[in-house]
């Protein structure tokens, strides 16, 4: 049994045992990680960390803890822990390492862990912690975290340090709901270089279907909460009068709640001290990705369709139990599939080349 009370403060003795709906979430919630965790848990960690320079108060998670413990449960078959949280460390390096210590040990297990809180500069120590290699991440941020100065770990710099770490080589990086406002040319000419992604708010506004194949296939997502537009969320350290709805933000997270390969979630950048409405929807993110989580399409009965084009033959794959798409593409290894949507396929049929057929290629050929 793993052991983290060196590091973690638990939950409190009052929520752990409050009286709550036997048609709640708290009864399917566990406090002590057993012999039965494995790649079907879910396990919950929160992180107590003032980086962002954020006024938190102590007892902010216990707040945030008891708004998700009430929420009705769904169908869940798939155990949840809440393993507590981990205290801001004398040194950031302390946090950094005493998080990297709980994470990598979990995810040796398979289990799906979910992050809550701190600065997302902690999404590299998360990357480093899945401890493998070419590794897919996301984020669903307002800006794209590149620049230039990398000799500190900041919010900043944390998808730098991914791109130029050498132990541990990042395969692909999508973002989604970025602002031109936020996002420099030089940044943009980094994606277009490394055939990296980038989905603008305004294109996931127009239709946000378009955002499902980002987050399909990913390993590793950090969604920062300063992505959110000021009337959907306040308590945030960046205030912007655009960016994502509470609607917006819940089908995202039931979106990568459906990706199977999905290790670690993040969620930054809040205010623990936040006010009621703020904490619900934290725990409705919470609630939406669960239950993806909990109601995952097989995908081993599928349809092929072929689709003739100026640049060859184009092969669609089509799940009826998901209602999912993927291109089929040859590799040294043999098939491999890329997430599309059937608006792709369509596309095709007019004659339209598929943009994520053509950025296969464009970074392996």
């Amino acid at each position: 049994m793993m052991d983290f009370s060196e590091f973690l403060m638990p939950v409190p003795y009052e929520l752990r045992y409050k009286e709550y709906s036997a048609f709640s979430v708290y009864q399917r919630v566990r406090f002590e990680l057993d012999e039965e965790l494995d790649a079907n848990a879910i396990v919950l960690l929160g992180i107590d960390d003032n980086e962002v320079n954020l006024d938190g108060d102590e007892n902010g998670f216990s707040q945030l803890r008891d708004h998700f413990y009430s929420l009705s449960v769904s169908n869940w078959k798939r155990p949840i822990y809440d393993i507590g949280t981990l205290p801001k460390g004398a040194t950031f390096e302390d946090t950094c390492f005493a998080l990297h210590q709980v994470v990598s040990q979990i995810n040796e297990t398979g289990a799906t862990i979910v992050v809550l809180g701190g600065s997302q500069a902690f999404n590299y120590i998360l990357y480093k912690s899945l401890q493998r290699d070419l590794l897919k991440v996301g984020t669903i941020d307002i800006k794209l975290d590149i620049e230039g100065q990398t000799e500190d770990l900041t919010a900043n710099n944390h998808i730098t340090k991914m791109i130029l770490d050498q132990t541990h080589r990042l395969l692909e990086f999508k973002n989604i709901g970025s602002q031109a406002v936020y996002v420099a040319k030089e940044e943009l000419d980094i994606l277009e270089q490394l055939n990296f992604e980038d989905m603008r708010l305004g294109k996931l506004v127009e239709d946000i279907k378009k955002a499902e194949p980002l987050l399909r296939d990913l390993d590793l997502l950090s969604v920062d909460m300063n992505v959110m537009q000021y009337s959907s969320f306040q308590n945030v350290s960046v205030p912007s009068p655009n960016g994502l709805t509470e609607r917006e933000i819940c089908g995202l997270m039931r979106y990568a709640g459906l990706s199977p390969s999905m290790n670690v979630l993040h969620i930054s950048n809040f205010n623990l001290s936040m006010h009621s409405p703020n904490k619900m929807l934290l725990t409705e993110m919470l609630w939406y990705f669960i239950e993806a989580k909990n109601n995952l399409k097989s995908d081993e009965t599928t349809e092929t369709y072929r689709v003739q084009s100026t640049e060859g033959e184009i092969v669609f794959i089509y799940s009826q139990s998901s209602d999912r798409w993927w291109i089929e593409v040859e590799v040294e290894e043999g098939r491999s599939l890329i997430p599309c949507n059937e608006s792709d396929y369509l596309d095709s049929m007019r004659g339209e080349i598929p943009h994520n057929w053509l950025k296969f290629y464009k970074k392996f050929y």
